[in-house]
């Protein structure tokens, strides 16, 4: 379960074997916290993350670079080999649930691949964080 911003835009794909939908999108995390020096350090964590199907539809029609949004998922690690030869991991999450927190996005109203998900409370979004992008 993560809460933050969409990094980059959207680009919604049709898969070419299922044609369903598929999209990429990178979620930013911020965290502060005081150093030992008691500096105020403020830290971007950027997480991966993908959804199919009719939750790739709503993100793409929906949602924007730097949509604040509840994200629930699970990781997903894969190995590849890049073009040198060398063996690489990636780890991404793979969305079930998105609830838009936004109020200006769909009235903030959850997508989901569950169909019978229920509108989420309104949340009071009047201070916007800083965007570390």
């Amino acid at each position: 379960m993560l809460i933050g911003r969409i990094a980059s835009d959207i680009e919604v794909r049709k898969m070419e074997q299922s044609g369903n939908s598929v999209v990429n999108i990178t979620i930013v995390t911020n965290r502060k916290y005081k150093n030992k020096e008691g500096n105020l350090v403020e830290e971007a964590e950027f997480h991966r993350a993908v959804a199919y199907g009719g939750l790739a539809d709503r993100i793409g029609q929906f949602l924007r670079k730097g949509s604040k949004i509840y994200a629930e998922g699970r990781l997903r690690t894969r190995k590849w080999e890049d073009t040198s030869g060398q063996t690489r991991y990636s780890t991404e999450i793979i969305l079930d649930n998105v609830i838009f927190l936004d109020p200006k996005n769909f009235n903030s109203a959850p997508a989901s691949n569950d169909s019978s998900a229920t509108p989420a409370q309104s949340s009071d979004t009047s201070e916007d964080e800083e965007l570390p992008f």
